[in-house]
């Protein structure tokens, strides 16, 4: 047992870290005593003289080509085929033993089988002098890794191309039973002028993981931190493909940022942050990302593996659809297409409703608040829909379009829904020789690179005389179907059943935040029942910051179930308040003909400056935590504003929670954090810990106003 030289805490004598602060025990075992093996470490001259050795006459070892945290990597004469190869040499350290060496060297053998255009192929694994290589294909290009530190940020599409060609590579080794459980950007080569992609290193980190198990108590982590799944990072001992569709999800924010998501100045801290920290959001970072990669990304980066994509071709499908999206959004003249526009009703220019609906058919006109399909697709989050040919069975085939563009027109004009133009976009569909039998993701990636948020999925069935028109409205970012509508007729004149459908279709557009076209979803607007106001301490010579603006959903019962930003305030710290006030506050619902309804309401947070305000320093009675005699320190303690949980991903039961004392400023921010009580996984102690800083707090209050005091917080596991 040691003590930390922090805070003083008991430290187990093989424990790399303090359980408590963190700190780095400096009387922990190094990695190579804990494996209690004397193992030699040679320099790469002389390493390189072993290597020779080893390889025999027919190879001519040349120099040092490389250096990572597996292996040397050295080039390498083939002399018997006249070749250049590479070839890669395991450092000692994970080969000390027996056991590793042929763990190494199953592992290799497995990925030796591996055919595939983006792999790195294994020509011959060996073993000799001490020494377990590889030789495989001296690559002439860079690692993607290179390419980052060089140009940061890369064009959308070039993410989209590399990342497809990454998931494709690991959906053949997974379909291999082979996990990679190390991709990154230096293990992804990119060769040649047109920078292929080729991924390098399967199965290294599991044998170098399992070369390890004897170093679990020393805090040893193989692999790389920046880009561990949380399961990875719990030290799991089970992870599946879906840990390397994580670290790929790591690798497209990194490749659209410019910089990885979670950095600090320790392996520990950077776990900590995968384990417990939210994916910041990629538009965060990049704002010009399109939300449907931005969705990819989000989903790759999930936290529980169960909410990710499940393989690495569903994956590869997704990437894809974006690529398709990119290229639609281009628009006909961009992309070199003339695109035919049909003549859907014949010569007939205006058509006369039974129901009143009036349908200008002029070929050259388009519908009010319609988007042309050829042209770039404004991609903001308003409505804007994209009415698909419908399915039909039964009848005259031709339906397809033109029951498309007749309720296109109906919800445009009549109910004043944006769309995405009709002809433009069936146009478009022919084409491309599209069905309406295809996947759901796709026709939504086709609906999306025209520019549609939402789009209509129809059928149309007739049997008899009758004729049967269903609609589905769809989110083309999540493909959350938001609305359902049939309605059944006489098929000799279906032009009313078309318009009986219009409303329907209109109404799912409510979902948007702003679209109230004619008070179509409400009469009234939800609001908040008093005005919204945060107080800021400004520091001298510190810009004020601007206030914070919300799109709040508000149920009939004047509840919150959702809230976006609308505009951020330019004060981080400002956001995270103002976002708390704004789910706390009371808010009147929204009415529709006297009755209430759930609707979006704009709420802006103001920003009140309370200079003054802040104590400079607690009583010293209220210096020790739990300490408030008769009531001096304060007469409400502090509050977490969320429940105080973080995630666990550990095999078995749940940790305890462990407590900690908590010094919470007036301002709800957290000042300090201390120890109570340990839980009984010592990881999920440091992980809570590590969480508890980031936390929100109501402060305490102390004469109707807010002050500076200490709580006392367990951390529960959520699964």
């Amino acid at each position: 047992m040691s003590t930390c030289v922090k805070c003083g805490r008991d430290v187990s004598a093989t424990a790399a870290f303090c359980p408590a602060c963190g700190t780095p025990n400096p009387e922990a075992p190094t990695v190579l005593e804990a494996a209690g093996e004397a193992t030699q470490l040679l320099e790469p001259s002389a390493l390189a003289k072993q290597l020779q050795t080893a390889l025999g006459p027919n190879f001519l070892v040349e120099n040092e080509i490389g250096e990572g945290g597996f292996a040397h990597v050295f080039s390498v004469a083939d002399r018997k085929l006249s070749r250049q190869i590479a070839v890669k040499v395991l450092r000692p350290e994970f080969t000390g033993s027996p056991s590793s060496v042929q763990r190494f060297i199953r592992e290799a053998e497995s990925a030796a089988k591996l055919n595939h255009p983006n792999i790195l192929p294994i020509f011959f694994v060996g073993e000799g002098q001490g020494l377990v290589y590889f030789g495989m294909p001296m690559v002439h290009g860079e690692a993607l890794d290179a390419r980052l530190r060089r140009e940061g940020q890369l064009p959308e599409a070039e993410v989209v191309r590399i990342g497809c060609d990454i998931a494709d590579a690991l959906a053949e080794a997974h379909g291999q039973s082979l996990v990679h459980r190390d991709v990154k950007p230096q293990n992804v080569m990119l060769q040649g002028a047109k920078q292929r992609v080729l991924v390098a290193d399967f199965g290294i980190a599991k044998a170098a993981a399992g070369s390890g198990e004897r170093l679990t108590g020393t805090g040893v982590i193989i692999g790389s931190p920046h880009y561990m799944s949380p399961e990875q990072a719990s030290g799991a001992p089970d992870v599946d493909l879906r840990s390397d569709i994580y670290s790929l999800g790591v690798v497209l924010w990194e490749m659209l940022a410019g910089e990885v998501p979670f950095d600090g100045p320790s392996t520990q801290g950077i776990l900590i942050q995968h384990l417990t920290k939210a994916m910041p959001a990629i538009k965060t970072k990049r704002p010009t990302v399109s939300a449907q990669l931005a969705k990819v990304v989000a989903r790759c980066t999930e936290k529980k593996p169960g909410d990710r994509f499940q393989t690495a071709a569903e994956l590869a499908d997704a990437l894809r659809a974006c690529a398709v999206s990119a290229a639609a959004a281009a628009g006909p003249e961009r992309r070199g297409l003339r695109l035919p526009r049909p003549a859907l009703l014949g010569a007939a220019a205006v058509v006369v409703v039974a129901g009143g609906l009036l349908l200008w058919r002029g070929l050259s006109t388009r519908s009010p608040g319609s988007t042309s399909a050829g042209a770039e697709p404004a991609h903001s989050n308003a409505a804007r829909l994209a009415v698909l040919p419908f399915e039909v069975s039964g009848t005259d085939s031709s339906l397809a379009h033109s029951v498309a563009q007749l309720l296109t027109d109906a919800v445009s004009q009549r109910y004043h829904v944006p769309t995405v133009d009709g002809r433009d976009l069936l146009g478009r569909w022919t084409a491309e020789k599209r069905r309406t039998a295809a996947p759901l993701a796709d026709n939504a990636s086709f609906a999306y690179g025209l520019g549609a948020n939402q789009m209509v999925v129809g059928s149309a069935v007739a049997a008899g005389s009758a004729l049967r028109l269903s609609v589905d409205v769809y989110d083309t970012h999540d493909l959350t179907k938001l609305v359902h509508g049939d309605i059944t007729g006489s098929g000799a004149n279906w032009f009313p059943l078309v318009d009986s459908l219009g409303p329907k279709v209109a109404i799912a557009m409510c979902i948007q935040p702003e679209f109230n076209p004619g008070r179509l979803c409400y009469d009234t607007p939800a609001h908040p029942k008093e005005s919204l106001s945060v107080t800021d301490v400004p520091q001298p010579g510190e810009t004020p910051p601007t206030p914070a603006s919300f799109f709040v959903l508000v149920d009939s019962t004047g509840q919150v179930t959702d809230v976006r930003v609308r505009t951020p305030s330019t004060h981080e710290d400002i956001n995270a308040f103002a976002l708390a006030r704004v789910r706390q506050a009371a808010y009147q619902p929204a009415t529709k003909t006297g009755h209430p309804v759930s609707a979006w309401a704009p709420v802006t947070v103001a920003v009140q400056s309370g200079a003054g305000t802040r104590a400079v320093s607690l009583p010293a009675q209220c210096r020790t935590p739990g300490n408030n005699p008769n009531h001096v320190c304060w007469d409400t303690r502090p509050a977490p504003l969320a429940v105080p949980q973080i995630p666990w991903h550990g095999q078995g039961a749940p940790p305890t929670a462990p407590t900690f004392w908590v010094h919470v400023s007036d301002a709800g921010t957290v000042l300090d954090v201390q120890p109570k009580s340990t839980s009984s996984d010592e990881r999920f102690s440091i992980a809570a810990q590590s969480a508890v800083k980031d936390f929100r707090f109501s402060p305490a209050q102390k004469g109707g106003r807010s002050v500076e005091a200490w709580t006392q917080i367990a951390i529960s596991p959520a699964q």
